[in-house]
């Protein structure tokens, strides 16, 4: 049995590989009409794949089902995110040599929780980690500026947006999966035509090219770009 995302991927992935296959082939044909002395004075032919229309019949078997409290899309509890937040946020305030009086520690809390109780996106839909970390930090950096001063609050903010973004996004579950029944004889098998669902794919092509930019301290960078 085979993960439906996986196997779809799979035939767009084999379709960039005709695509490069194909290019691979146009090089050596090019080389073929550069020493020939007709042949050098004539067009040489690529091949392109523009848009590749296919009907892919499969077999849904089964799909798994959302974990308790988490998005369908993989995304983290609120309390897990807390939890985390909380150890990377005492890091910082370690790093810096900051300690806390019980009553600041307590106002912090108190920001934090208040931040946590606000009206959120329903688990349905939600996905965004980051959400989470912006609005752990901000309340946390607002409260230490209250209790602490502005200066050292803004010494354990350094970095630490960033490391909870990141922090959190390790948290992402992989998302629930739809198993599927690919292969001919499996789909054959599988009983009356009505159990077949048959998905019909449009893939079109568009090309992609390196491109190096300068900035004014002379650093370069080479993303990839649309053609």
């Amino acid at each position: 049995m085979t993960n439906l995302g996986d196997y779809l991927g799979q035939l767009m992935s084999e379709v960039v590989m005709a695509r490069v296959q194909a290019d691979l082939e146009t090089v050596r044909v090019a080389e073929l009409y550069a020493s020939h002395p007709l042949l050098r004075h004539m067009a040489i032919p690529r091949v392109r794949l523009p848009e590749i229309e296919m009907e892919v019949p499969v077999v849904i078997a089964g799909s798994d089902d959302p974990r308790e409290g988490e998005s369908p899309r993989g995304g983290p509890t609120a309390k897990d995110a807390r939890k985390q937040f909380d150890k990377l946020l005492q890091k910082h305030l370690s790093t810096n040599r900051v300690r806390l009086s019980a009553d600041h520690r307590n106002a912090l809390t108190s920001a934090l929780d208040e931040a946590m109780d606000k009206p959120d996106i329903p688990v349905e839909v939600a996905v965004d980690t980051y959400r989470f970390a912006d609005r752990l930090t901000k309340a946390a950096i607002g409260s230490l500026s209250d209790t602490i001063g502005k200066e050292k609050a803004s010494a354990v903010s350094k970095g630490l947006d960033e490391d909870a973004r990141l922090t959190l996004l390790a948290l992402r579950s992989p998302p629930p999966r739809i198993s599927a029944l690919v292969e001919t004889a499996q789909v054959r098998e599988a009983g009356p035509a009505e159990t077949v669902t048959r998905l019909r794919l449009t893939i079109r092509e568009d090309s992609m090219e390196l491109t190096t930019i300068e900035s004014e301290d002379g650093t370069q960078t080479t993303r990839l770009v649309p053609e």
